[in-house]
Order: structure tokens, then sequence, then C-alpha cells
């Protein structure tokens, strides 16, 4: 069994704890924040089994360190838990940018292993973690020259333990696509809302009536302004790679409306690419998923999950689907496995309901 001990009880080091306090392969929790009533509140809830207010010998048992702070204190944390941890131990990170940060410990005498949960969050704070968070995620680990075989393949088996997917990408490999997916998106959601607070008439009228699309393509902008402003100093370059290829695409598009030119490709192409996401596999990896149409009736969810129920099938995953525009169905629902989501899939189509096999 395992100890494992983590830095920063926010939302993902929180709900790294809630996650693992579940598991038969761990013993032991110890947690550091600053936050004192976050701490104590893991305690109370049986979380963690110990807290302490600094980086000190109550992390030199543990087998594995978790690091959940903004990206810029990092490094900062690794070097000062080298002095303490024993030397199996592996201290590994939540960080969404890892160049930088593998560059300045690569001279440690403890293994590092990069770690970044693709889990889009824009909450903060203990209270806001959940223990199943990480259930059918994508989890990226980065790996460098020093990293033993038999430490990764140990550091994998634990992320599995939070149900997650791991996947192994290079740090440089790493940076540029999260730049892509997860840095440039949520500069693009965050001036998307200064647009619309700066066009909005006195009675906030945009504002009243920005629902539904609106809403769900700036959500990302309610997030934790410091870990942001960290990440983009953190992957400065390819931030501004992303967005000044970003700044093409729309110069060309403006200039399309402009002069009258055909833009039907333009939202075609998008289309037909966005549609594909949902069958993209990494590593052979995808989720076995069903989309259900039902009427929104009270009981109406509550009856499909005692069909699947009754037949012994685990639903991994359920989510309303407010955003309708790219979606079949009103329902989504992932199963533990592609067996039980084709099992799943004949029950409710014999019953009746419209469902479809995504992915």
């Amino acid at each position: 069994m395992y100890n494992i001990g983590i830095i920063g009880l926010g939302f993902l080091g929180g709900s790294l704890a809630k996650s693992f306090s579940k598991s038969k392969k761990v013993n032991k929790i110890i947690a550091f924040d600053k936050n004192i009533d976050s701490l104590k509140k893991a305690l109370s809830d049986k979380v963690i089994s110990n807290y302490t207010t600094d980086i000190s010998i109550e992390f030199n048992n543990c087998d594995f360190v978790f690091i959940s702070t903004p990206v810029s204190y990092i490094s900062e944390y690794v070097k000062k838990l080298e002095k303490i941890v024993k030397k199996d131990c592996i201290i590994t990170d939540t960080g969404s940018t890892k160049k930088t940060i593998l560059e300045n410990v690569k001279d440690i005498n403890v293994e590092f292993i990069g770690g970044h949960p693709m889990i889009g969050h824009e909450k903060s704070g203990y209270e806001t973690s959940k223990d199943l968070l990480f259930e059918n995620s994508y989890y990226i680990i980065t790996k460098n020259e020093k990293t033993s075989q038999s430490s990764l393949n140990k550091f994998k088996e634990l992320i599995m333990e939070l149900q997650a997917i791991p996947i192994i990408i290079d740090e440089n490999n790493h940076d540029y696509i999260t730049s892509i997916i997860s840095h440039v998106p949520h500069v693009v959601a965050s001036s998307l809302v200064h647009l619309l607070k700066n066009s909005d008439d006195e009675n906030q009228t945009m504002k009243t009536l920005a629902a539904g699309g609106f809403k769900d393509i700036t959500r990302i902008a309610s997030s934790d302004p410091t870990m942001w402003e960290n990440i983009c100093h953190e992957n400065k370059e390819h931030i501004l790679n992303g967005l000044n290829s970003l700044l093409n695409i729309l110069e060309n598009f403006k200039n399309n409306i402009e002069n009258r030119n055909d833009t039907f490709d333009f939202f075609k192409n998008s289309k037909e690419y966005r549609d594909s996401f949902i069958s993209k596999k990494i590593d052979g990896n995808s989720m076995p998923e069903l989309n259900i149409s039902i009427k929104d009736e009270t009981g109406a969810i509550s009856n499909i999950t005692t069909i699947l129920s009754k037949n012994n099938l685990n639903i991994k995953n359920i989510e309303v689907l407010n955003n309708r525009e790219n979606n079949f169905g009103a329902l989504r629902i992932v199963l533990r496995t592609y067996e039980e989501r084709d099992t799943a899939f004949d029950i409710l189509k014999d019953l009746g309901f419209d469902i479809k096999i995504i992915g």
C-alpha cells in the first residue's frame, strides 16, 4: 500500500485526495495547504490522514507526492521536497505546462514525473473538489531521460486507481498541444466576455440574453485568474504562436466577409472536423458512450438508470446535454465497458428509446 502526499488541497488536490482515499492501494494521505480550514475540513471528511502547514518531515515516508499548485510554484516545492522525501519517492505535479518545470528540476536527486489531468475546471478550493473527477478522463504523463521504466509503470498504475486513462507525451509536445486545446481557448473565452462587456448597453441587455452557446463557450473564463496568469507566462512561446495562427484565421474570414466571398466552406470544414471529435481515439482509448433522447419530465432520467441498474450495468458518468447544437439526444451516459454499452443499447432500444452509440 502507498503513502500519498498532496501539496495544495484545492480543487484538483482535493479531488486527488478524495479519489485516493477510496483506493485499497492507498494507506495514508498527508496534505499541505496554506488554508488551514481546507485541511481541517479534509481531515474531518476522513479524506486525509494528517496535514501540515509547512513542507516538513511529515512527507518523509511518502511513496508519491502530488504538487497541485499554480505552475510557477511547482519547481520550488519540488526542491523543498527533495531534501525530505525518501530516495524511491516519486514526485509529480498537476500543472498544465511542463517544459519549464522539467528543465528546472532536471538535476534533483529524486524521481520527478510530470503529470497533467485533462480536467476542464473553472472552480477552485477544496469545497468544490470531487471524488469522481478523474474517471474516464485523460491523464497526461511527461517523463524525462532519467525516468526509469519501473517508476513509470508504478506511476501509471497509480493513475489508473483514479479510473483515469494515462497518456505519455513528451514535454514539448505537451505544451504545444495544451496551448492549442486549452490555453488559447481560455484567452478567446475571456476575450469574448470582454467583447460582450464592452459592447453592452447600460441596461445590460446582452448580459441578460447571453445564454446557451455563449455561456458554453465562455464557461472557462470563470477560472482562477492567478492560475491563468501563471500559465500564460510559463507557456508564453506556444500561446503567442497559437494566437498568431488564430489571428490569421480571423483576418482571412474578415476579408472574406468584406469582399463578399463565400464563407460556406469555412463553416462546413469546421463542422465536419468538430463532428469527428467524438469518435477520435488516443492510443486506442475512447469512452463507451450512449446518447439518449428523452422528454423533460419527472422521472425520465431515474427510469433509465433503474433499467440499467436492474440489468447490472454500471453507469460511470451521466450528463444532461444542455447544449444540443451538435449533440444527438438530451442525455449522455458512459458505461464501464464497451460490452456493457452494447448491452445497454440493445435493452433501451428494445424498450423504444431513441438512442445512439457514440464513439
